[in-house]
């Protein structure tokens, strides 16, 4: 074990299984979830974490980048980013905030409600898709060990 108090036999490279490793099934699990995302909601709909965004959004009208962030796990410069996208797009519109002028109170569009509502059906296809690999009975116990590695058991 390599815990930084006991040297760790070297790693034989030959051998080493990336099947094994976490982070690589996490990486293809999750460009998996986003082609069938993409399938299903198609190339001109929203991406999934701009879904995420206009989402959070609707459910958290005048909700601020701040707890946009924390709400959705997109670091800061990437929400920017989308967040540009949208409003270049006529999705998404910022309101300074009166009290503060460096925040804005964030709030979709009647476009970006539309497109919002127009993709949830295809997302939930999405879901039950990046699912289906996993038996029924098994999927609710699926979800939390999910939940757990993205650290939202908390």
């Amino acid at each position: 074990m390599r815990d930084g108090l006991h040297p760790a036999a070297p790693i034989d490279t030959d051998s080493y299984a990336l099947r094994g490793a976490a982070g690589h099934l996490l990486r293809r699990s999750q460009q998996r979830a986003v082609d069938l995302f993409v399938e299903e909601v198609g190339e001109d709909g929203p991406t999934p974490r701009q879904f995420a965004v206009l989402l959070s959004v609707h459910q958290n009208p005048g909700v601020s980048q701040t707890d946009l962030v924390r709400m959705t796990g997109i670091d800061r410069s990437t929400l920017t980013e989308i967040l540009r996208r949208l409003g270049r797009r006529g999705l998404i519109r910022r309101e300074r905030q009166p009290g503060d002028r460096r925040t804005n109170a964030l709030h979709l569009t009647e476009d970006g409600r539309r497109t919002m509502e127009t993709a949830i059906d295809a997302v939930e296809r999405a879901q039950r898709r990046i699912l289906e690999p996993i038996p029924a009975a098994e999927r609710p116990a699926a979800m939390r060990v999910l939940e757990r590695l993205a650290g939202l058991d908390r």
